[in-house]
């Protein structure tokens, strides 16, 4: 018995082991119950999935496409359902999945900021990625869902007597609604693009000024493990280089700005452990981060208070 139930258990890891791999991204055990996928192709973001008693918690939406592989994905790993699906910003790739997840019987939510910074910026946002998205094109719609819950203040904890969860607003960082997610007996910080682990960052809609003082609360929590928005997971050192590289280039644009520079005669240079962040072989890129840390340090405001179009 004890050898026919050990073969059950192998053929069931290679089936479902052959079914994640079928996904291009297969899950990565963090802790008991707590697995992290990183983002495939096709501009997908990283996911989180936390086991709870009765239920599945799922950090970040991601666009359709990808929402259909997860609810495939979390099937394979826990027969519990999916009840909570918390989008830790407004961002396509993070959030544009909500409606094929609320399909599916899960709860959507989601900070006040992410629900404000959607009816700012959508639908244009939404249609303007309709056009190359067939994920977007096979929902029929013409907007992103909200998320059906608005978390008002700081916190919102759910415990279930097995796992404590903490959902934490820290600051306008990356957008006004970021969203963190800590489990505080394990020390595991999620943090959807707060904090990325690689030159994948996108200022646009930040407040560059505030956004190392939200790490710095997160710093202070003392995570073990960081689950990043985009890049591989690691430690606290995730946070730490983040939250350098931001303090570095808002300084580097700031010294050549008081020169009386303006972002095309600028040539930032930073100090090599930032370049993990710095889009170094990007030219475009580059120089969209430093227009952006400009535009803030000239407009006395948040960049992502500044209209700006989404590029």
């Amino acid at each position: 018995m004890g050898r026919k139930f050990a073969q059950v258990l192998l053929l069931l890891s290679m089936s479902i082991a052959a079914g994640l791999r079928a996904q291009n991204s297969p899950p990565h055990l963090i802790a008991r119950g707590v697995w992290f996928m990183t983002g495939d192709t096709n501009g997908y973001s990283n996911t989180v999935v936390i086991e709870m008693r009765d239920y599945l918690i799922v950090v970040d939406a991601n666009y359709p496409g990808r929402a259909k592989e997860l609810l495939a994905i979390t099937k394979q790993l826990s027969p519990k359902p999916v009840r909570y699906v918390f989008d830790t910003h407004a961002h396509g790739d993070h959030a544009y999945g909500n409606s094929v997840w609320t399909a599916a019987g899960a709860t959507t939510l989601a900070f006040q900021g992410v629900t404000d910074e959607m009816n700012r910026w959508e639908p244009t946002r939404w249609r303007n990625a309709l056009r190359s998205r067939a994920d977007l094109q096979a929902t029929g719609e013409n907007d992103v869902q909200r998320p059906q819950m608005s978390i008002a203040g700081d916190k919102l904890t759910l415990n279930d007597g097995t796992r404590e969860v903490d959902l934490l607003f820290l600051g306008w960082g990356h957008t006004p609604g970021d969203g963190y997610v800590w489990l505080p007996a394990e020390k595991i910080l999620a943090t959807g693009d707060a904090a990325v682990n690689g030159p994948r960052n996108k200022l646009l809609d930040a407040n560059i000024a505030n956004w190392p003082k939200a790490l710095d609360k997160a710093i202070a929590l003392g995570p073990l493990h960081v689950l990043p928005g985009h890049g591989d997971a690691g430690g606290i050192e995730v946070l730490q280089g983040q939250r350098q590289f931001l303090v570095d280039l808002y300084a580097a644009v700031k010294a050549q700005a008081d020169a009386g520079k303006k972002p095309s005669e600028m040539q930032i240079e930073l100090p090599a452990p930032d370049n993990v962040w710095f889009p170094v072989g990007r030219a475009d890129l580059r120089q969209q981060d430093i227009e952006t840390v400009y535009l803030e340090i000239t407009s006395h405001q948040p960049a992502g208070a500044t209209p700006h179009e989404w590029r």
